[in-house]
């Protein structure tokens, strides 16, 4: 257990630096794509492991998927980002 845990806070952790690097900048948003990050890492090792993806394994961890999917995550959030409205309405 102690293992799985190590194993998604680093690929949450890389995938989160992966993506603001291609990005090209920090914002008030990262807070937001770290947690999309880590449930998306949890998310991808589960559905990897319950359809057998064994791209590339670390002993029941599915790397890849779990990859996958965070990156998948932190895109949606930043999509949804995007959707919201830049200021408040005025009252």
């Amino acid at each position: 257990m102690i293992a799985w845990l190590i194993l998604v806070l680093f690929t949450a952790a890389f995938n989160l630096f992966v993506f603001i690097a291609a990005r090209g900048r920090w914002g008030r948003l990262v807070p937001l794509l770290a947690i999309a990050s880590l449930a998306g890492t949890v998310a991808g090792n589960e559905i990897g492991r319950r359809l057998g993806l064994d791209l590339l394994r670390i002993g029941s961890f599915e790397l890849v998927a779990a990859s996958v999917a965070a990156q998948l995550a932190m895109l949606a959030t930043l999509l949804l980002a995007a959707l919201a409205p830049a200021e408040p309405p005025p009252a």
